[in-house]
């Protein structure tokens, strides 16, 4: 065997981190003696670099105890989609209130494809550019964790991810708000109530439409009319044209967001039809637009300033060494009544 080829390859910091299951910070931190790291996290991080076979080099002792000052949020969306939404934004003003007093920078990246979303996160992990990453938009068997894992990166959860971790999970309920909309409507006499979804690859928005799917069945509604739709407001009118041209329309429709809810309002209004007298309006965000239309939007109210603000602290202190056992709980969804939903028509 050649010297070349019996040679061991290099246990790098990264690689202890994947092994352990936590950052390459808190590997950094815990091979540096420094302050910060539970003894028994300390404990087992140094017996997987000895087990692998880890040894420190001059340069990467003086890599390791540098940071980038910097956590990652990459969104799969149209930058049209992104600049819309006002989920988004408020969830980046969010993160933004604490990063800006702590010496950190948010580095966001747009992409429209899931390649190109995991070659955003290997990149910022391989330039060294963030410290962790906040993932958002879960979906089923997301692979984006398997990234993060593999990259040594401490990570803010917005939703549980696959498998176990001992880092920040953000959940909320949103089946009470859920229940008070369904409720509202059948209270008003809505036997017809259709459904306007986000794409069914988001594992929220499919949990959305599940639970109103349980509830209609529950109180004996029809559960099969519903649409997937993008989240634009083009999506929306053009899911709710749908629904308006069956024979037995609807009498009330729900939405995943305000904008395909208010594009809906407009597409019914265009065809004549009164909102709410001859069909009901939901949505679901309450962006701040919604409470000013006419009719005001009926929607669910969301957090996600609240949101943003949490998950940033979390995912600050994740970096510094703190492990998470449970999830953390933020404030509810909550459903807002307005002028948007009335009376069924007789």
């Amino acid at each position: 065997m050649s010297e070349k080829s019996g040679r061991r390859k290099a246990v790098r910091i990264s690689d202890v981190a994947a092994a352990a299951g936590v950052s390459k910070a808190l590997v950094s931190y815990a091979l540096n003696d420094r302050p910060g790291v539970k003894e028994s996290t300390r404990a087992r991080i140094v017996e997987t670099a000895r087990t692998m076979g880890w040894t420190p080099s001059l340069r990467a002792r003086s890599l390791s105890v540098s940071r980038a000052y910097a956590i990652g949020l990459v969104f799969q969306k149209s930058p049209e989609a992104l600049a819309s939404d006002q989920y988004f934004t408020s969830l980046m003003a969010g993160l933004q209130s604490v990063l800006s007093t702590s010496q950190y920078s948010l580095v966001t990246e747009v992409v429209d494809t899931p390649e190109a979303e995991s070659a955003a996160y290997r990149r910022l992990a391989r330039d060294g550019r963030v410290d962790g990453m906040v993932v958002v938009d879960l979906r089923r068997d997301d692979a984006r964790f398997a990234l993060v894992r593999e990259a040594g990166l401490a990570f803010a959860s917005l939703g549980r991810p696959p498998g176990p971790t001992t880092m920040p999970v953000l959940v909320y309920d949103e089946e009470p708000a859920i229940t008070d909309v369904v409720d509202h409507l059948v209270s008003l006499g809505h036997r017809r109530i259709a459904q306007v979804v986000g794409p069914q690859g988001n594992a929220s928005a499919q949990v959305r439409r599940e639970l109103y799917q349980r509830l209609f069945r529950a109180r004996g509604i029809d559960d099969s009319h519903w649409i997937e739709s993008d989240y634009t407001a083009a999506g929306g009118r053009a899911a709710t044209a749908r629904l308006l041209d069956a024979e037995a329309h609807p009498t009330a429709i729900v939405y995943s967001n305000d904008l395909m809810a208010v594009a809906g309002t407009s597409a019914a209004i265009s065809r004549g039809l009164r909102v709410p007298g001859d069909i009901s309006i939901v949505g679901w965000d309450d962006i701040t637009l919604s409470q000013y239309l006419h009719p005001a939007l009926s929607t669910v109210s969301q957090h996600p300033f609240d949101d943003g603000r949490i998950a940033a602290r979390l995912l600050l202190e994740a970096i510094g060494g703190r492990e998470f056992v449970e999830p953390v709980r933020t404030p509810d969804p909550v459903f807002v009544p307005r002028e948007s939903s009335g009376p069924a028509p007789l």
